[in-house]
């Protein structure tokens, strides 16, 4: 996915779909398939052939999305965060099970 990037949207690429910087989210562009959102709805098929970055303009006239192409960078943004919780003990074990020592890095 991020190993390769590509200019022209087609059909079966995953595409960051940008509508505000809270409301970020990732799709396969699938042919016969619509995108809804609260700003409209976008058809897969209008998306194909299209630059990333391109502006969409949706069919109901509510609003537009930004194409995106996936970066490491709009990936960490776009996955749901969990947290994490580490205990001592789990932190003991991954440090001798990784060898860490004082000087190593």
């Amino acid at each position: 996915m991020f190993h390769e990037y590509k200019n022209i949207v087609e059909n079966g690429d995953l595409v960051v779909v940008y509508s505000t910087p809270e409301t970020m989210t990732t799709m396969t562009v699938s042919e016969g398939q619509i995108f809804n959102n609260r700003f409209g709805s976008f058809r897969h098929s209008d998306m194909v052939g299209l630059k990333y970055g391109s502006k969409i303009q949706s069919h109901t006239g509510r609003g537009f999305v930004y194409l995106l192409h996936p970066t490491p960078a709009l990936w960490t943004q776009v996955v749901p965060h969990r947290t994490q919780i580490l205990y001592l003990p789990d932190i003991s074990f991954i440090s001798l099970y990784l060898n860490l020592m004082p000087g190593k890095i």
